[in-house]
């Protein structure tokens, strides 16, 4: 019975060591890009199809783009050290301070909150105003709420969609790895045919939180997502 028990004391030790080698301690300090991040493929969904063949994207993006994204920010080449906005941000214990403009001394500030071992929530102090996103099933209405995996919080004062006047805290996603931090930002693209020769259609840059797969639940049949997520990588 001891030996038995000895093997299951040696294996929880194991799994304990191995947990915490995977957990990062994100150090007080400051941190910035180098006005540089890391570009991930574009990811085309159609209905419940994955597309992520470069022809075939740089084909769609091609006649989107043409006809609707002149300033498009999708990067068909991903890699590092792609030119990236000025990012920095500043941790003092459970408290972010973040900046995207290395001439301008204010500073978003920003509560740390804990969303899982490796990963941050930043939850701005100061209210701001928010765009309202209408509630139901996902539309170019709506689908940045369902795009972004920690959408903001808001109240609306007066609600007249698309008129409304709402305010809320601006929220984004800090990932800690061993020697340095990472902000996922997010650029999409999403149409839907809503009548014979009629496409609705909606898009972001920029969008600095995580890319929700939850999403894709959601689509339907006709419905074209075009994802692609920035990594800001930040160093002290």
């Amino acid at each position: 019975m001891k030996k038995y028990v000895t093997i299951i004391l040696c294996i929880a030790a194991l799994i304990s060591c191995k947990k915490d080698d995977s957990t990062h301690v994100m150090q007080e300090g400051t941190y910035t890009n180098k006005n540089l991040a890391t570009a991930g493929p574009i990811t085309l969904y159609v209905g419940d199809k994955t597309i992520t063949e470069p022809t075939f994207i740089h084909d769609f993006l091609e006649r989107r783009i043409n006809n609707w994204l002149m300033d498009s920010t999708f990067r068909e080449q991903p890699g590092i050290n792609t030119p990236f906005i000025f990012t920095e941000v500043t941790i003092e214990g459970d408290m972010a301070y973040y900046t995207q403009d290395p001439g301008n001394s204010y500073q978003d500030t920003f509560h740390i909150n804990p969303l899982s071992t490796n990963t941050r929530l930043l939850v701005a102090n100061r209210e701001s105003i928010i765009k309202p996103t209408v509630i139901g099933e996902l539309s170019c209405a709506n689908v940045a709420k369902y795009v972004r995996r920690n959408p903001p919080t808001y109240a609306c004062s007066y609600f007249n969609y698309p008129d409304s006047y709402c305010t809320g805290h601006k929220q984004l996603q800090l990932n800690v790895e061993s020697d340095h931090l990472v902000i996922p930002v997010l650029t999409y693209y999403f149409a839907r045919p809503i009548a014979s020769g009629v496409v609705c259609h909606t898009y972001e840059r920029y969008i600095s939180d995580d890319f929700n797969k939850d999403i894709l639940g959601k689509l339907r049949p006709e419905d074209t997502l075009a994802v692609q997520t920035y990594f800001v990588k930040l160093y002290k």
